[in-house]
């Protein structure tokens, strides 16, 4: 069986290359977003871009990809080409060098097994040296040319054509999703939800420090910010998908090889951050939304009066009135679809650069396809806060950070493959 190939883009491109024409040109080429475009190739990391291709269609992708300034290579390393053997002679005719007397050489027919000297394409007895004086053709040349053909099969006009547009890339371009690229949402099994919380756990050990600092750092803008009556609640609303998608690139970077730091608590601001301060914007919209409809249920539940009356003795009754309790459990159920759409989010819109409404329906049709497992995940979480809030709420500077990290790795499960 013959060996596949993958073609790697290292990350750079050729000197004196501009990234935006490279950008453009590769966007067109291989009919891919412009953004999915300008991040692989901006990233500056490499990628496998197309693998399982045999030699001959993987050296085309490399000289596309050549030719549009962009630095590939084959993984594995393509065999050392053979030295070519002299081509064939028809009719026994054989070839060889004769020396001009400079550095360079002509192939040429030999003179004594020319057929009357005559010329191979135009018939023209006026033939010095091998060459056409008429037509102006080398013989040997011409005559291989052909021999070549008729072994290949390959008539002149594809020749041509390839001759034309060295550049010509294979049929199947890079049309398919990239190694690296979103591919879904889709389903996972329910056990994944705790194999998220585990590989949470993963992320915080490699870098426990710079999670708590970065926790921590965060915890405190929020009780700074939040002394600002109102106002200060709307900035935290609305600045809160930012830093939680710096925890995500915070992440993303560790699954790179790369070491989680206090910094990427602000790399939010400087990765899409227009996108994310508007899905902030879209989820105040959305909690307020949910907020008033469960205010009009409790109004038409409990009443104005019993909750304006401030009675220990009638609040208590209301608190145990079934109403009451069907009340809490459709505040409770109006408040998860909002969720949902908000979860990975985040994530969307700085790892995958999509807007702050595509990000929230994908994050939803993602949620959808998973309640079992982020159930599981939630059930579990819940537990962990529980615990963790025991011992003066210290064990939370541990759960928090594993619970964000396990976002990120249902993130990656759900919507890649």
């Amino acid at each position: 069986m013959s060996e596949s190939y993958q073609v790697v883009f290292t990350g750079e491109l050729s000197p004196d290359t501009d990234a935006e024409r490279v950008i453009e040109r590769f966007s067109e080429k291989f009919k891919l977003e412009r953004a999915k475009a300008e991040k692989l190739i901006r990233g500056a990391k490499s990628v496998v871009l197309k693998k399982g291709l045999e030699l001959e269609k993987a050296e085309k992708y490399l000289a596309v990809l050549h030719h549009l300034g962009m630095v590939v290579e084959l993984d594995p390393k393509p065999p050392a080409p053979e030295p070519e053997e002299a081509a064939p002679s028809l009719s026994g005719l054989a070839l060889e060098p004769i020396d001009n007397g400079g550095g360079d050489t002509t192939e040429v027919l030999d003179p004594s097994q020319l057929a009357a000297d005559r010329c191979p394409k135009c018939g023209s007895r006026s033939m010095e040296l091998g060459i056409c004086q008429d037509c102006g053709i080398v013989a040997s040349k011409f005559l291989a040319a052909q021999v070549r053909q008729a072994e290949m099969g390959t008539d002149a006009e594809e020749e041509k054509e390839e001759e034309a547009n060295p550049y010509s890339a294979p049929e199947a371009d890079l049309v398919e999703p990239m190694e690296g690229e979103m591919d879904g949402p889709h389903g996972v099994p329910a056990s994944h939800g705790w194999a998220w919380i585990a590989k949470g756990w993963w992320h915080f050990k490699e870098a426990p420090v710079a999670w708590i600092l970065a926790l921590v750092i965060w915890v405190v803008l929020i009780m700074v910010i939040g002394i600002v009556p109102l106002v200060g609640i709307i900035v935290i609303l609305l600045t809160m998908p930012v830093i939680t998608a710096g925890f995500m690139y915070g992440c993303f970077e560790q699954d790179q090889g790369e070491d989680f730091a206090i910094s990427h608590l602000f790399t939010g601001f400087s990765n899409n951050a227009g996108q994310l301060f508007l899905l902030g914007a879209f989820n105040f919209l959305l909690m307020l939304l949910v907020g008033g409809a469960i205010m009009v249920l409790m109004i038409s539940t409990v009443g104005l009066g019993i909750m304006a009356a401030q009675d220990p003795e009638s609040m208590a009754m209301m608190f145990m009135a079934p109403g009451f309790i069907l009340l809490f459990l459709a505040a409770f159920l109006l408040t998860i679809p909002a969720m949902m759409a908000y979860i990975f989010a985040p994530a969307l819109v700085v790892l995958d650069d999509v807007s702050a409404l595509t990000a929230m329906k994908l994050s939803f049709m993602g949620s959808l396809k998973n309640l079992l497992p982020l159930t599981i995940y939630g059930l579990i979480a819940h537990v962990l806060m529980f615990v963790g809030s025991l011992p003066f709420g210290l064990g939370l500077l541990l759960v928090i950070p594993v619970l964000t990290a396990a976002i990120y790795s249902a993130y990656r499960d759900i919507y890649y493959s």
